[in-house]
């Protein structure tokens, strides 16, 4: 301090006047106020003494407030925490305990108004207001509307009053964006979800609209990898109820909407949330806190034993044992229903159907059947082989199984497709000309017979208007299936076609010139043209999605991973001339603002699919120029 000496000189004046017994009250008081001016820096004295003191044992101003800060922060947490208490209320005989916040509802909204308006000043001290908010948060959960009874039967409302919705908003904008899974933000979402549900459609909303956004997105690493997102998946690791919720608001969604990516990501949901319940430390939890996982029946309460031949491995057996549970599944379900209206239940949620949905590598293991790949190679795993089951056994249940994936309710519909599957499971298997290209090809070129009988078998499927074949989601994905199934029978251009066909739904009119018109079709080159550069979206996406689908069922398919990994480079040399088409008519659109993060996950995912199995391309000049055009758009 710079006037130390004045400080120092007044000190001992003071003390020698205090021994002194001669001295006045006057001089006393003279000597108190000269001190006091010499202290005070401002018109309040009292407190300038104070702080000049606490400068004399070092303390500085911003120290001072930020103890007064943290102090009186932890005496509002103490508070709050105080307000929850666990009561035993008796009357006569009568005993029930009640659980809860000591406050009335209309109290507890003013507490919450006042704790937004404190986070609002002390939102930079992280820890000092997780605290606090989790404090709130944790009252205004525990605080419930109770009536009761002379024989003091709790009447509960566990929802909160709709005034109480703006305060959890405004409380909500205060959560950390910093996430640590070992504090108190997972209690924190998962009590925001309880005040008001809304706050989990916006959480799952907002991952929806960057999955739509985001075409080339790989939704399972990026729900890893986005802290954020996993955040949100364990929060749904931890409350079975929470994620029952999700799962079926994201497949009413899918029926009212019919699209592919929301079924993606509620397939996508299931598989991760699966993989925390057996792999909890890979997400970043410790092995106490995994340990404290529910099980999977929690998850599952509807149809469970059918989530249980769902979760396992795929073989032969199990996938007849999967068709059994299924078909008496659904006579029950039909012999419970005595009008048109009650069908939605065959398709809701709870049903068995939306619960087959959720394990797609069924679907794609049926097509693999349907397409005789077990019965000619000998690959599928799992067939007990003292008593083998029948080629045509396997057949009937793929078709029907398929069927009833594309048409759980109209039954004439899902029997009439049965059969026509099974016809063309006849027709894969033939090693003659099936009957379609008997009747319409006079002389079928080499290597094309399995994409011809398959077009013919579409066209067929077409005329007849079984099923609405553009508009719905699974059907053209049993393509996909046929296509790993039949891998070796059907040439690079067959594959062309075929791709082609799943992304864009159309037949070209002309069975001879099938492969010739794929491969000098004239792309319009106009870059405006929003239909053709969706087109190579999708066409592009479906390469990666028939890669990813190898790649799942390789590992059960087949009985080594050397054989499993060279079946995926396999697939991936079939369809890499699609690819690098799709590609590089999406590169002559200009990239803007929007279709730069579309650019950017489609570098990603190309990369991540070279290397899927293993590399293949070593010294494939398309393939690395292409990439190399693609990383250029961001040098």
């Amino acid at each position: 301090m710079s006037n130390s000496p004045e400080l120092t000189e007044l000190f001992a004046r003071l003390a020698s006047r205090i021994r002194s017994d001669d001295q006045s009250d006057e001089d006393d008081d003279e000597l108190v106020s000269s001190l006091n001016q010499s202290l005070s820096l401002s018109q309040v004295p009292r407190v300038r003494v104070l702080e000049t003191a606490l400068s004399l044992m070092c303390f500085t101003a911003p120290q001072v407030i930020e103890s007064v800060v943290d102090c009186s922060v932890n005496t509002i947490v103490s508070v709050l925490c105080s307000l929850v208490d666990c009561k035993v209320l008796r009357s006569g005989k009568t005993e029930v305990l009640r659980v809860g916040s000591s406050i009335s509802g209309h109290d507890c909204l003013g507490v919450m108004e006042c704790c937004a308006e404190i986070l609002g000043k002390v939102n930079e001290h992280g820890t000092l207001s997780c605290s606090l908010l989790y404090a709130v948060l944790r009252v205004a959960a525990m605080t419930t509307q109770f009536s009761y009874t002379k024989q003091l039967t709790p009447v509960l409302n566990v929802q909160p009053a709709d005034e109480m919705i703006p305060a959890i908003s405004k409380l909500a904008c205060y959560m950390p964006k910093e996430i640590n899974l070992e504090n108190q933000e997972l209690q924190m979402r998962l009590i925001l979800w309880y005040l008001d549900p809304q706050n989990l459609l916006k959480d799952v909303s907002q991952i929806l609209q960057d999955v739509v956004r985001r075409p080339f997105i790989c939704l399972d690493a990026e729900l890893y990898d986005k802290i954020e997102w996993r955040l949100i998946i364990i929060c749904l690791a931890f409350t079975p109820l929470m994620f029952i919720e999700t799962r079926a608001l994201l497949h009413r969604w899918f029926l009212l909407t019919g699209l592919a990516s929301v079924l993606e990501l509620e397939v996508e949901l299931v598989s991760v949330v699966l993989d925390v319940l057996s792999r909890p430390m890979r997400w970043g939890l410790s092995a106490e806190t995994g340990s404290n996982l529910p099980f999977s029946y929690a998850y599952f309460p509807f149809k469970h034993q059918l989530f249980r031949i769902l979760a396992q491995t795929l073989s032969s057996d199990r996938f007849l044992e999967l068709v059994h549970n299924v078909k008496k599944t659904v006579t029950h379900a039909k012999r419970k229903l005595k009008h048109v209206a009650t069908t939605t239940s065959m398709v809701n949620h709870k049903s068995a159907w939306a619960m087959a949905m959720n394990f797609p590598e069924w679907f794609y293991f049926a097509a693999l059947l349907l397409s005789g790949a077990s019965f000619s190679d000998n690959i599928i795993c799992g067939v007990d082989e003292d008593n083998p089951p029948a080629a045509s056994s396997f057949s009937a249940n793929a078709a029907w199984y398929i069927a009833w994936i594309i048409d759980p309710i109209d039954e004439s519909v899902c029997g009439l497709l049965s059969e026509k599957l099974e016809n063309l499971s006849r027709a894969l298997n033939n090693k003659h000309l099936s009957s379609y290209e008997h009747k319409r090809l006079k002389k079928p070129k080499p290597n094309t017979c399995q994409s011809q009988t398959i077009r013919l078998w579409l066209e067929d499927l077409e005329d007849g208007k079984t099923i609405d074949m553009k508009n719905n989601v699974m059907f053209r994905k049993i393509i996909l299936g046929v296509l790993i199934g039949c891998s070796d029978a059907i040439n690079e251009d067959g594959y062309e076609w075929l791709l082609h066909y799943v992304a864009t739904g159309t037949l070209p009119r002309s069975i001879e010139s099938q492969h010739a018109g794929l491969r000098h079709k004239r792309w319009n080159y106009d870059s405006n043209d929003k239909s053709s550069q969706k087109e190579a979206v999708t066409g592009a996406c479906i390469v990666f999605h028939l890669t990813d689908i190898a790649d799942k069922i390789s590992d059960s398919v087949f009985e080594t991973r050397e054989i499993a990994v060279d079946f995926i480079c396999k697939v991936k040399l079939k369809a890499v001339g699609y690819l690098l088409k799709c590609v590089k008519r999406l590169l002559q659109f200009e990239i803007d603002e929007n279709s730069d993060i579309l650019t950017k996950d489609l570098l990603r995912r190309i990369l991540r699919w070279r290397h899927q199995g293993k590399d293949v391309f070593h010294c494939y000049k398309d393939l690395d120029d292409t990439i190399s055009i693609i990383a250029s758009k961001f040098s």
